[in-house]
This record gives C-alpha cells, sequence and structure tokens, in this order.
C-alpha cells in the first residue's frame, strides 16, 4: 500500500512538472511572437508612410540581403576559389562543408586552403553563357555577363543615377539652364 502511494506521488510530481515546463515554454513563446509582431508592425507602418524612392531602396536592401545569403551558402556547397582566383567544382557536398568548417574553425592560412582546394576540388569548365559563376577575390559568385548581379554598390549607383538624375534634369529645367 504505501509502494503505491509513493509511486502515484512520483507520477503526480512528474505530470506537474511536465506541466509547469509546458506552460512556461507556451509562455516564452508567446512573448516571442508578440515581440516579433511588435517589430514586424512597426516595421510595416514605417514602409507604407515611406516615400517610393525610400520604399524601392529598402526592398533592394531586403532583395540583396537574402539573395546574397541563400547565393553565397550555395554557390559554396558546389564551387570553391582558391587564392588566384581559379574556380574549383566539388565531387561532393562533404568536400565543401569540410571546407566551409574548416576555414570557419580551424583558421587556415591562404596556401593551406589552396592546398586544401587543389588536392580534393575539380577544376570546374566555365562554358559561354550569359550567366556563369566566375570567383570574386576567393568567394564563387553568381554573375551575368561580367556584372555581379548582388553587389550592393552597384545597385547603389544604379539607384542614385534613376532617381538623381530626373532630380537633377527637373532642377536645371525650371531654373532655366536646358533651354
Amino acid at each position: 500500500m504505501p509502494i503505491i502511494a509513493i509511486i502515484t506521488a512520483i507520477i503526480s510530481a512528474v505530470g506537474a512538472i511536465a506541466g509547469t515546463i509546458i506552460e512556461t515554454g507556451k509562455a516564452v513563446l508567446d512573448v516571442v511572437i508578440n515581440f516579433f509582431q511588435a517589430v514586424f508592425s512597426l516595421l510595416q507602418s514605417f514602409i507604407q508612410s515611406a516615400p517610393t524612392p525610400m520604399k524601392v531602396i529598402i526592398f533592394l536592401f531586403f532583395v540583396l540581403t537574402i539573395g546574397n545569403m541563400f547565393s553565397n551558402f550555395l554557390l559554396s556547397t558546389r564551387f570553391a576559389c582558391d587564392g588566384n582566383g581559379v574556380l574549383y567544382e566539388t565531387p561532393s557536398i562533404a568536400t565543401a562543408m569540410s571546407l566551409i568548417l574548416k576555414t570557419q574553425f580551424q583558421d587556415l592560412s591562404v596556401g593551406d586552403r589552396n592546398t586544401y582546394i587543389t588536392t580534393n576540388y575539380n577544376l570546374a569548365s566555365t562554358k559561354a553563357s550569359p550567366t556563369r559563376i566566375k570567383c570574386s577575390a576567393t568567394t564563387p559568385k553568381l554573375f551575368f555577363y561580367s556584372i555581379d548581379v548582388l553587389n550592393y554598390n552597384m545597385w547603389l549607383l544604379v539607384l542614385v543615377i534613376a532617381f538623381g538624375a530626373p532630380m537633377v534634369w527637373g532642377y536645371y529645367s525650371r531654373m532655366g539652364a536646358l533651354r
């Protein structure tokens, strides 16, 4: 009889602890969800009240940031560049992940990295194509003809020309200098 009471008490205690952990987890999750909803709401109201050029800049920033994150990861799992800007292709994803981990955690020197790439990767064949993968320093990048399409500086120049040129043209037209 006392053994059954002890087992019942242990089961009740474990159930109470599990219930408390689940309720605490739900409360923490609710706080995190409410925080992200508040941040998203502020961001949404800011974007809605922003002028059109600012909306374009914000859109390009998010597209370029997400594009750079995904392209860097996806391209690095298939390609690698040595210190001389030569493009190599991996025979397997395990080799690429090994290089990524070695680069991140072992602080490889340039010579060690080049040696690892030349011994474990195959030289990539480059075909004539409008879009291709090329080396930019030691990073494989996506190029359209010879333009790095995910380059922040290039898109900033495009925005300055696209929005600045009409403003300057309008200013000088109103001043009478362009007649």
